[in-house]
């Protein structure tokens, strides 16, 4: 690919504070969802904060393929791939933000906190 593509492509990402996330609900369909970036670095990993309650979460324990676009100006850049839930206290700590205190009141130890998915952890497109 071109160096050009990754450069646009990486400036987009970094520029994004939402992204689309697509995944198959429980019958197969497709469901996209708005949510929070978080410190993006690059378009081969993407991290999201999602709670072990949510639709995504028990979306993604069934099928852990998913997308994710991200939308700047009149371009996008869309991910495909497996999707990891990382739950270990490490991950919870390196992404922490400090606006999840919304929704995970005992902060980054919190345990219904799983990134990747939106209430308890997160979720890591590889």
């Amino acid at each position: 690919m071109n160096a050009n593509v990754f450069e646009k492509a990486n400036r987009i990402i970094r520029t994004c504070d939402v992204a689309y996330i697509g995944l198959a609900d429980e019958n197969g369909y497709p469901m996209v969802s708005t949510i929070a970036t978080i410190n993006p670095e690059s378009m081969f990993e993407a991290f999201f904060a999602t709670g072990i309650h949510s639709n995504k979460y028990k979306c993604l324990l069934k099928n852990k393929k998913g997308s994710v676009c991200y939308h700047s100006g009149g371009d996008n850049i869309t991910l495909i791939g497996d999707i990891e839930i990382l739950f270990d206290q490490q991950s919870k700590s390196r992404f922490w933000q400090d606006d999840f205190i919304e929704f995970y009141t005992l902060g980054a130890t919190d345990p219904g906190q799983s990134k990747g998915t939106q209430s308890g952890g997160t979720v890591h497109l590889l």
